[in-house]
């Protein structure tokens, strides 16, 4: 009978496959991949206005600038002006802003300092309307992006009304932001036949795909997307990706250049949603062990202005909220805020 001798991995010291690479800095990013000469650098032109409706927009000044070759707005788009995964609502350029740093327009040029300087050159007029910002205003004002959830088993109103302990209270879970290694990029170079090849930082190649395809109104075999390193995510390129990657590939076609599009830290925190923030109330009953008899819970988070994944974030929140525990009397509510910000 052959033996086949096992190779012992425990506490064997084994190196990353792109280790050295790593340490050395010879390991590609997005924005690290070679460029033609006629590449074209972008930039993106946002909202100064957290809620607003654009009267006008004068890109004269900003086409005539130093070095631009192209500018788009969401008049060159023939197709789907929406990058949302799961539902409509992240446009990829707006004509009523719904937070501060929200895309309306892009702009290709010969340098990436020439794309940055003539975004700044655009005048445009807004009508300004009040903006919701916090998760209690949105509450009040009954502004939701999706429906609320509630889950309830037992009888919690009744078990905590008759256990020994009674607590009452709320409290806040802050929101995140991670700043990946590299910022939000995208590369896109023409191909043959209309078809474009889209090299972005993104954790959802496959959806990025799906996004181009649609703004585009073209076939999604056209569109072929690499992701070599993604260069830090930690979910903040799992879906926010996707408006680079379309804003870049809409310069690529009107140029017929390859355009790279690589965010300045400051315009990547700005354009892009965080982890969401939580405000909760509860009411809790328990016994002279401490061993909750009932709970009831109000969890509430800024989604911020489109529904995005918040969903299934809050989902997890809802469904996830007994941990490891077994509570028999609870009632949970669950509200998705909508508000004027990323």
């Amino acid at each position: 009978m052959l033996k086949i001798k096992k190779k012992n991995f425990i506490d064997e010291n084994r190196s990353h496959e792109s280790g050295i690479k790593h340490v050395t800095g010879r390991a590609y990013y997005t924005d690290d991949i070679p460029e033609s000469p006629e590449t074209l650098y972008g930039a993106i032109g946002w909202s100064k206005k957290a809620h607003a409706i654009i009267k006008k927009m004068n890109l004269n000044e900003v086409a005539k600038s130093e070095g631009v070759i192209a500018v788009v707005t969401s008049d060159d788009i023939i197709g789907r002006n929406d990058v949302g995964p799961v539902y409509d609502g992240d446009p990829i350029f707006s004509k009523k802003p719904e937070y501060y740093g929200q895309p309306l327009f892009g702009v290709a040029a010969k340098t990436t300092e020439l794309a940055r300087k003539a975004v700044l050159k655009a005048k445009i007029t807004y009508k300004t309307l009040k903006p919701i910002i916090t998760i209690k205003d949105a509450l009040k004002k009954k502004s939701f992006v999706l429906k609320e959830k509630i889950i309830k088993k037992g009888e919690p109103q009744k078990v905590i009304e008759n256990s020994a302990n009674y607590l009452k209270g709320n409290f806040t879970t802050g929101s995140q932001e991670h700043f990946a290694l590299e910022s939000q990029s995208a590369f896109v170079v023409p191909q043959e036949d209309n078809d474009f090849k889209v090299f972005s930082s993104t954790q959802h190649p496959g959806e990025t795909q799906q996004i181009i395809a649609k703004m585009l109104n073209q076939k999604s075999n056209t569109i072929t997307v690499e992701t070599r390193r993604i260069g830090g995510g930690f979910g903040g390129k799992e879906t926010q990706s996707f408006i680079f990657a379309a804003i870049c590939t809409l310069l690529a076609k009107k140029t017929k250049n390859p355009v790279k599009l690589r965010m300045d830290r400051d315009d990547d925190i700005i354009i892009t949603g965080k982890r969401h923030d939580f405000y909760s109330e509860y009411e809790v009953g328990f016994d002279e062990l401490g061993v909750i008899r009932g709970l009831k819970l109000k969890l509430a988070s800024r989604c911020g202005a489109s529904p995005d994944l918040s969903g299934a974030i809050n989902e997890r929140a809802l469904l996830h909220i007994d941990n490891a525990y077994y509570l028999e009397n609870l009632l949970v509510e669950n509200y998705l805020c909508k508000t004027n910000t990323a």
